[in-house]
């Protein structure tokens, strides 16, 4: 499968190329009258000034550019922070990098996008062997579940960071408490989970059904409430969902004062909502929060009509649009994407709402604009970039598959 669909050349490994392609030198043999072969640079002594400037525009560029940088000797990862060690850092979050599926090679290998340059990568995770995978969240962090104790923790994909959450013993419904005391296996489900401003973690699970807040360290979760949610996101450094009664936000609180949700645009005021037969989407397109409404259409053989809205924060509405700003969005029923339909994927038409398998299974795109449909090709396996974000975006018993 071909990987390099963007403008920028795809690396086969992490950090493939070894030391001459992170320093700059050339991997082609010198010639004699090159200046370099009768003067060597002391790449690894440059001192901690120039290699901790050009550390810090590596990072300013990509976490994974500045993994790369680290990973060329130890004098350049000594004037360099350790990635491992801060925490829940956002100069660190892979923001950009998105998990697509199992690589051909490994059983932990997983193949990951860049979906700003379009470059695709190689990561062998050892970390997921003693792991579930639950969620994925926007900042490109995988939501882990330890077998043996329910211990929750985030893994930064890129720098192999593991960030400690409490166990979610406490959340279990007594149902699943008595089938694990008698030694049963229990399933853990959750529909979304993100960041918070503060370094807290907010996990809507599914199965318990509770929306949960916890901070690294903490000893339990805070359960902020008690129901279902369609949709969530984490957005500008906080935390969205969407519910029959429409988009809220989850207030933080104090030391006195539990996590609640806020109503901030009421749904009643611009559609009518089936909760058995409708669903609702979140999506960040480029900086702006916008709702899919996705509906059932009776007058065509498609079955499903999507309806695209700006949450507007400042006037608590919902605004409805045709355009998503020469950008896609690719959607499942639990997650959301925003991709540039020009650079690095031309090949993704803009305006459009991509389904992912488990959201509509007779169509592959919709168009916001003019309510035209792509129909399915029926490609058996993915082979292009809207194939493989189409499958990526779906649950994750299928993606593992």
């Amino acid at each position: 499968m071909n990987c390099n669909w963007g403008t920028k050349r795809a690396r086969s490994a992490f950090g493939g190329g070894g030391k001459a392609a992170l320093s700059g030198q050339s991997t082609q043999p010198l010639r004699p009258n090159d200046s370099a072969s009768t003067s060597t640079r002391d790449w690894a002594n440059l001192g901690d000034g120039p290699a901790g400037l050009i550390a810090e525009l590596a990072l300013a560029s990509d976490v994974a550019d500045y993994v790369r940088f680290r990973a060329v000797c130890q004098p350049w990862r000594r004037c360099s922070p350790d990635p491992r060690a801060g925490g829940l850092d956002g100069r660190f979050l892979p923001r950009q990098w998105i998990m697509l599926d199992k690589a051909l090679a490994g059983p932990r290998r997983h193949r990951f996008l860049n979906i700003s340059t379009g470059e695709c990568i190689h990561m062998d995770l050892p970390e997921l062997a003693e792991h579930t995978l639950l969620a994925l969240t926007p900042e490109g962090l995988l939501l882990l579940l330890h077998e043996s104790t329910l211990v929750v923790r985030l893994l930064n994909p890129l720098t192999h960071q593991l960030t400690h959450l409490p166990p979610v013993t406490a959340l279990l419904s007594p149902e699943q408490s008595r089938s694990r005391r008698c030694g049963l296996q229990i399933k853990v489900m959750v529909s979304g989970v993100g960041l918070v401003a503060d370094s807290s973690v907010a996990v809507s699970f599914f199965d318990p059904m509770v929306l949960a807040v916890a901070k690294p360290g903490d000893d339990s979760w805070t359960v902020a409430h008690n129901d279902g949610m369609n949709t969530t996101l984490s957005f500008a450094g906080r935390f969205y969902c969407a519910t029959y009664r429409g988009v809220m936000v989850l207030n933080m609180g104090s030391d006195q004062q539990p996590p609640r949700l806020h109503m901030v645009a009421d749904r009643s005021k611009s559609f009518y909502f089936n909760p058995m037969a409708h669903s609702l989407h979140l999506a960040d397109n480029g900086g702006e929060l916008m709702l899919v409404h996705r509906t059932l259409c009776h007058d065509t053989k498609y079955g499903r009509r999507y309806d695209v809205y700006r949450v507007d924060l400042e006037a608590g509405v919902l605004v409805p649009v045709k355009c998503f700003n020469g950008r896609a969005v690719f959607m499942g029923m639990g997650r959301t994407i925003s991709v540039s339909a020009q650079n690095p994927f031309p090949c993704v038409a803009s305006d459009t709402i991509y389904m992912g398998p488990d959201c509509d299974g007779k169509i592959q795109g919709y168009n916001i604009a003019d309510g035209r449909r792509c129909d399915l090709i029926g490609a058996v396996c993915p082979r292009s970039v809207v194939d493989c974000l189409r499958y990526c975006i779906q649950g994750f018993g299928k993606l593992l598959a």
